[in-house]
Protein backbone atom coordinates (compact mmCIF):
# COMPACT_ATOMS: atom_id res chain seq x y z
CA UNK A 1 0.00 0.00 0.00
CA UNK A 2 1.35 3.45 -0.91
CA UNK A 3 -1.08 5.60 1.09
CA UNK A 4 1.19 7.89 3.10
CA UNK A 5 -1.31 8.29 5.92
CA UNK A 6 -1.57 4.54 6.37
CA UNK A 7 2.21 4.07 6.15
CA UNK A 8 2.83 6.77 8.76
CA UNK A 9 0.18 5.28 11.04
CA UNK A 10 1.64 1.77 10.73
CA UNK A 11 5.22 2.86 11.42
CA UNK A 12 4.10 5.01 14.34
CA UNK A 13 2.09 2.10 15.73
CA UNK A 14 5.12 -0.21 15.52
CA UNK A 15 7.39 2.29 17.27
CA UNK A 16 4.81 3.00 19.95
CA UNK A 17 4.32 -0.72 20.65
CA UNK A 18 8.06 -1.37 20.89
CA UNK A 19 8.60 1.67 23.09
CA UNK A 20 5.74 0.72 25.40
CA UNK A 21 7.09 -2.83 25.79
CA UNK A 22 10.56 -1.53 26.68
CA UNK A 23 9.22 1.10 29.07
CA UNK A 24 6.96 -1.44 30.81
CA UNK A 25 10.01 -3.65 31.35
CA UNK A 26 11.57 -0.59 33.01
CA UNK A 27 8.52 0.03 35.24
CA UNK A 28 6.65 2.74 33.30
CA UNK A 29 3.88 2.82 30.73
CA UNK A 30 4.17 4.95 27.63
CA UNK A 31 1.42 7.23 29.00
CA UNK A 32 3.28 7.74 32.27
CA UNK A 33 6.48 8.48 30.40
CA UNK A 34 4.66 10.95 28.13
CA UNK A 35 3.30 12.83 31.17
CA UNK A 36 6.77 12.97 32.73
CA UNK A 37 8.24 14.12 29.40
CA UNK A 38 5.66 16.92 29.13
CA UNK A 39 6.29 18.09 32.70
CA UNK A 40 9.98 18.37 31.85
CA UNK A 41 9.34 20.08 28.50
CA UNK A 42 6.84 22.50 30.08
CA UNK A 43 9.37 23.59 32.70
CA UNK A 44 12.08 23.88 30.05
CA UNK A 45 9.90 26.06 27.78
CA UNK A 46 8.16 28.23 30.37
CA UNK A 47 10.33 28.06 33.52
CA UNK A 48 7.08 27.25 35.37
CA UNK A 49 5.56 24.06 36.71
CA UNK A 50 2.50 22.83 34.79
CA UNK A 51 -0.89 21.93 36.20
CA UNK A 52 -2.69 18.69 35.43
CA UNK A 53 -5.20 20.66 33.37
CA UNK A 54 -2.44 22.12 31.19
CA UNK A 55 -1.01 18.65 30.62
CA UNK A 56 -4.47 17.33 29.71
CA UNK A 57 -4.67 19.94 26.98
CA UNK A 58 -1.16 19.32 25.61
CA UNK A 59 -1.45 15.52 25.67
CA UNK A 60 -5.12 15.42 24.64
CA UNK A 61 -6.10 13.37 27.70
CA UNK A 62 -9.23 13.61 29.78
CA UNK A 63 -9.01 14.58 33.45
CA UNK A 64 -9.80 11.13 34.91
CA UNK A 65 -7.05 9.54 32.80
CA UNK A 66 -4.56 12.23 33.80
CA UNK A 67 -5.54 11.91 37.47
CA UNK A 68 -4.94 8.16 37.39
CA UNK A 69 -1.55 8.55 35.73
CA UNK A 70 -0.48 11.24 38.20
CA UNK A 71 -1.67 9.14 41.13
CA UNK A 72 0.43 6.18 39.93
CA UNK A 73 3.47 8.41 39.28
CA UNK A 74 3.13 9.91 42.76
CA UNK A 75 2.89 6.42 44.29
CA UNK A 76 6.17 5.56 42.54
CA UNK A 77 7.60 8.83 43.92
CA UNK A 78 8.35 10.11 40.42
CA UNK A 79 6.09 13.20 40.52
CA UNK A 80 5.15 15.58 43.31
CA UNK A 81 2.20 17.95 43.48
CA UNK A 82 2.02 21.21 45.38
CA UNK A 83 -0.74 23.79 45.74
CA UNK A 84 -0.56 26.59 43.19
CA UNK A 85 -0.16 29.84 45.17
CA UNK A 86 -2.01 31.71 42.40
CA UNK A 87 -4.99 29.30 42.46
CA UNK A 88 -5.53 27.17 45.57
CA UNK A 89 -7.67 24.71 43.59
CA UNK A 90 -4.87 23.83 41.17
CA UNK A 91 -1.80 21.72 41.85
CA UNK A 92 1.59 22.36 40.28
CA UNK A 93 3.50 19.31 39.11
CA UNK A 94 7.19 18.60 39.53
CA UNK A 95 9.42 15.64 38.78
CA UNK A 96 11.27 14.28 41.78
CA UNK A 97 14.98 13.46 41.55
CA UNK A 98 14.04 9.82 41.00
CA UNK A 99 11.52 10.99 38.39
CA UNK A 100 14.23 12.89 36.53
CA UNK A 101 16.41 9.77 36.52
CA UNK A 102 13.52 7.62 35.26
CA UNK A 103 12.71 10.21 32.58
CA UNK A 104 16.32 10.11 31.38
CA UNK A 105 16.24 6.30 31.35
CA UNK A 106 13.02 6.47 29.30
CA UNK A 107 14.63 8.92 26.89
CA UNK A 108 17.52 6.52 26.42
CA UNK A 109 15.08 3.68 25.76
CA UNK A 110 13.17 5.85 23.29
CA UNK A 111 16.39 6.73 21.47
CA UNK A 112 17.24 3.03 21.18
CA UNK A 113 13.78 2.10 19.91
CA UNK A 114 13.80 4.87 17.31
CA UNK A 115 17.36 4.01 16.22
CA UNK A 116 16.32 0.40 15.72
CA UNK A 117 13.21 1.49 13.83
CA UNK A 118 15.23 3.70 11.51
CA UNK A 119 18.21 1.38 11.02
CA UNK A 120 17.33 0.75 7.36
CA UNK A 121 17.83 4.45 6.57
CA UNK A 122 21.14 6.07 5.72
CA UNK A 123 22.39 8.97 7.84
CA UNK A 124 21.32 11.40 5.10
CA UNK A 125 17.84 9.85 4.93
CA UNK A 126 17.49 10.13 8.71
CA UNK A 127 18.47 13.78 8.57
CA UNK A 128 15.98 14.43 5.78
CA UNK A 129 13.24 12.63 7.71
CA UNK A 130 14.00 14.71 10.82
CA UNK A 131 13.83 17.94 8.81
CA UNK A 132 10.61 16.94 7.08
CA UNK A 133 8.93 15.93 10.33
CA UNK A 134 9.96 19.25 11.93
CA UNK A 135 8.58 21.11 8.94
CA UNK A 136 5.29 19.19 9.01
CA UNK A 137 4.98 19.56 12.79
CA UNK A 138 5.52 23.31 12.90
CA UNK A 139 2.48 25.55 12.96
Amino acid sequence: MDNIGYLLMQFSKQLRYRLNQRLIANGLTIQQWAVMQQISLWVERTAQQPTANQLCHVLDMDRPTMSGILRRLAAKQLVEQEVNPADQRAKLLRLTQVGIQELQAGQHISDQVVATGLQKLTAAEKQSLRQLLKKLGSD
